[in-house]
């Protein structure tokens, strides 16, 4: 059962709840126990001791005034000792009343038992002349030992019981602790847990949803994740595959379009071409010119038809290539040829640095078809005066073999504006300085360029800053010349390019 957020929350926050509720109870619990504590010694433990030490005060007074009236014989030290028996009488009854021990208990019986003893003993020695007796020695000995030995256990109980009192308050703090930091921990797991639960499949989901803006409507997303992002998640594919089909009804329409354009187009040229050439009879300048336009034009249609049906060919991987042993440094020099007279008329300076290179297996055609629309975007964007430079460099693996041949093309143009670079790879884009300059194109050069150089097994990028000029770069492999066949690498698109 997948959880939505509310609940995923609501049980986060009750497990953390719970937590602190227990916390909360383990320390009311020792709390109370330390209470009692407290309140035996404060309620009985001291009143004890303070009884039982008034008690022994009152037994030694009551010596001291049978003594003086055993040796006196006055009436007065008679009554305070029967004075201070009534009060060490009263005093053990309120003794016996706070005692909880046994063994305390037994002493009290005792020194009842002995105090009675010890004040018979002294009205007999007090109807006879003479100094006490030894058993009146002995009984007032026995209370006061007795008494004694109750002030001790009482001592000794307060003593036992703040030490209990001590240990299981540090025994407290201790478990304390531990809970709290236990606590902690469990608060930021559960923390983490809720927020990955959502964070991950979120991030997941924006990572495809990049995708989808790069044109790459193939994938869908499979999220473990709350109800309302499963959702969300299914919503998304459901979307993609809608512009999945949205796209290629695009191109079959645009291949269709195009394919359907190129007969009848071909049909324009010839016959323009018959015209000009004066075989159906001799024309006049006006009809000479006129004629010129149109075969500018139709020119420019075929090749723009033809580049949208070569694109729609490479992008349905229908594309063949005929790979063969192929010396670059010639194509470069054929494709440079090409364009020289039209740099002579911009007054563009050209020049090729490319050195010695080995023999590559390519598709000749395709690669000059690279070529060319390199140069063409530079000569497009490079001012009068500039300068084109093509140069060429061979990069060593690590054991100092031929891993792959680099092509540049350098300008001196306006460079590739900022917050372009991600979109140059995007058939049909223009960028700002097309659009600012009215310049032609149709925004298919470098993307056939892209298919072309990734069907080799190599990669093309761009490097540039704007008013600075740009230098695109793109890299072959070094294989072996037979090489009967490649596999296509997937497309990428992190070059900062300039579309013509």
């Amino acid at each position: 059962m997948r959880l939505n957020i509310f609940w995923r929350a609501i049980i986060a926050q009750s497990a953390l709840i719970g937590l602190a509720l227990i916390m909360s109870l383990y320390a009311l619990t020792q709390l109370s126990r330390l209470t009692q504590l407290g309140s035996s010694i404060v309620a009985v433990d001291t009143p004890c001791l303070n009884e039982e030490k008034a008690l022994l005060k009152t037994f030694l007074s009551q010596i001291r005034h049978g003594e003086k009236y055993l040796a006196l014989r006055d009436p007065a030290f008679k009554k305070a000792f029967d004075l201070a028996g009534q009060e060490f009488a009263e005093t053990l009854q309120h003794i016996c009343g706070l005692v909880d021990l046994t063994r305390e208990q037994e002493l009290t019986n005792q020194i009842r038992d002995l105090h009675g003893r010890y004040t018979a003993e002294l009205g007999q020695a007090g109807k006879t002349e003479g100094s006490r007796t030894p058993s009146k020695a002995e009984s007032s000995e026995g209370i006061i030992d007795r008494i004694s030995e109750l002030i001790r256990l009482r001592e000794q109980a307060i003593t036992d019981k703040t030490t209990a009192a001590h240990g299981r308050a540090a025994a407290a703090v201790a478990i304390m602790g531990r809970l709290t930091l236990g606590g902690i921990c469990a608060a930021l797991l559960l923390a983490t847990l809720h927020a990955r639960g959502m964070s991950l499949p979120l991030r997941k989901l924006a990572e495809e949803m990049r995708r989808v803006g790069k044109g790459e409507f193939t994938r869908s997303v499979s999220l473990r994740a709350p109800r309302e992002i499963h959702e969300l998640a299914q919503t998304f594919n459901c979307m993609t595959e809608e512009l999945a089909q949205l796209d290629k009804l695009k191109s079959d329409f645009t291949a269709h379009v195009s394919h359907e354009l190129r007969t009848p187009l071909t049909a324009i040229r010839e016959g323009t071409a018959l015209l000009l050439e004066e075989i159906p009879g001799t024309l006049t300048p006006p009809q000479r010119e006129i004629l010129e336009v149109v075969r500018s034009h139709s020119e420019r249609l075929y090749h723009s038809i033809s580049s949208i049906l070569d694109l729609s060919k490479m992008e349905a991987e229908m594309m063949e290539y005929g790979f063969t042993a192929c010396d670059l440094q010639a194509l470069i020099q054929g494709s440079i040829e090409s364009v020289d007279l039209i740099a002579r008329k911009k007054r563009i300076g050209l020049e090729a640095r490319a050195g010695s290179l080995p023999l590559l297996s390519l598709d000749e055609i395709r690669i000059r078809q690279v070529l060319d629309n390199l140069l063409g975007n530079a000569l497009k964007f490079t001012p009068e005066d500039g300068r084109i430079t093509v140069s060429t460099a061979v990069l060593e693996n690590g054991e100092g073999a031929e891993s792959e041949v680099r092509v540049t093309v350098t300008d001196t143009g306006e460079g590739i504006p900022e917050g372009e670079t991600e979109k140059i790879f995007e058939r049909f884009y223009q960028g700002s300085y097309n659009r600012k300059n009215s310049r032609q194109g149709t925004g298919l050069g470098l993307a056939i360029a892209r298919h072309i150089v990734e069907a080799h097994g190599g990669r093309i990028w761009a490097e540039s800053a704007p008013g600075q000029g740009a230098a695109f770069t793109f890299s072959l492999p070094v294989t072996s010349p037979d090489s009967p066949t490649r596999e296509k690498p997937p497309i990428i698109s992190t070059c900062n390019e300039r579309k013509a």
